[in-house]
């Protein structure tokens, strides 16, 4: 590898954990008395490096689920796929039905909360690897969008 690489690599292995670890605590978590899944997201939370692109996000083994929590979801139904019933909890009372009517949830952008909450600390450490002069796209949360900062 030659130099950039390694220092980019270097800045990876340190900016990685830092971010992934922000999204886990940024990541909203259920009430595990009533969600078995609860913590999940959270907990899926990764870094890696994709042809030189470092990319932080879940790895959720139940699918896509951050991308419904970042941008929410419209209302829609529910009808069992796996199972003869739905099952969940609902103030405590068990509940087994064929169909839901689910009201859609609200966007949580916790993916840039967490940005907000490391940039500062992110930028410094980019630039005393990298440099002033290289470009920051790749550690933004909103690839063609401009962060502020």
């Amino acid at each position: 590898m030659g130099a950039f690489e390694d220092l980019w690599t270097e800045m990876e292995n340190e900016v990685g954990p830092l971010l992934a670890d922000e999204l886990s605590q940024q990541s909203p978590v259920g009430d595990p008395e009533t969600d078995l899944d609860s913590g999940t997201l959270s907990q899926s939370m990764r870094w890696e490096d994709q042809e030189g692109v470092l990319t932080i996000g879940s790895q959720d083994p139940r699918g896509p689920i951050a991308a419904y929590v970042t941008r929410g979801t419209r209302p829609h139904e529910i009808f069992p796929v796996f199972a003869k019933s739905l099952h969940f909890f609902v103030d405590g009372d068990e509940v087994f039905t064929q169909h839901v009517d689910h009201p859609g949830t609200f966007a949580n952008p916790f993916h840039i909360t967490g940005w907000e909450a490391r940039r500062d600390e992110v930028q410094q450490i980019f630039k005393e690897r990298l440099g002033h002069g290289v470009t920051m796209s790749y550690l933004n949360p909103w690839r063609n969008r401009t962060l502020g900062g």
